[in-house]
C-alpha cells in the first residue's frame, strides 16, 4: 500500500495574481478549471484501484497498491493544457508530503518517491535517484 499527494503547482500564486489584478474573470476560471481537473483526476485514480482519503481544493490525497505513475503523469499532462501537478509517493501519509514538497522544490509537474530516506524522481520515461 502506497500513499499518493497530487497537487497543483502554483494554484495560490494564479489566485493571488487575480487579487491583484482586480480580475474576477481569471479568478473564476481559475476556480472551474482547478474544479474540473481534480474531480477528473479523482475519477482516474477510482478507475485505477486508489482509495480517495481526500479530493478538494487543488489536491488529491489516494492510497493503494500499485500505480502506474508514469501514466498517471502522461494523463495529466494531457488532459490539461492549463495547469501541472506535482506527485508526492511514500509508504505512509508523511512520507508522501515529503516527497511532493521535495518535487516541488526541484522542479514541478514530475513525480518524487520517498521510501526508506531516499529520493526517486519519476517524469514519464526518465527516472532519477537521488538520496538525502
Amino acid at each position: 500500500m502506497e500513499y499518493k499527494y497530487i497537487d497543483g503547482d502554483n494554484i495560490g500564486l494564479k489566485i493571488e495574481t487575480s487579487f491583484l489584478e482586480n480580475d474576477e474573470l481569471s479568478l473564476k476560471d481559475i476556480n472551474t478549471e482547478v474544479q474540473r481537473s481534480v474531480e477528473q483526476l479523482t475519477r482516474f485514480l477510482i478507475d485505477n484501484n486508489q482509495i480517495i482519503v481526500f479530493s478538494g481544493a487543488d489536491g488529491i490525497i489516494c492510497k493503494g497498491e500499485h500505480l502506474d505513475i508514469p501514466m498517471t503523469l502522461d494523463y495529466i499532462r494531457t488532459s490539461n493544457t492549463k495547469l501541472t501537478f506535482s506527485i508526492g509517493i511514500g509508504a505512509v501519509l508523511k512520507d508522501c508530503y515529503i516527497a511532493l514538497r521535495y518535487a516541488k522544490s526541484i522542479n514541478k509537474n514530475i513525480a518524487v518517491q520517498y521510501i526508506h530516506g531516499q529520493f526517486t524522481l519519476i517524469d514519464g520515461a526518465k527516472t532519477k535517484k537521488s538520496t538525502v
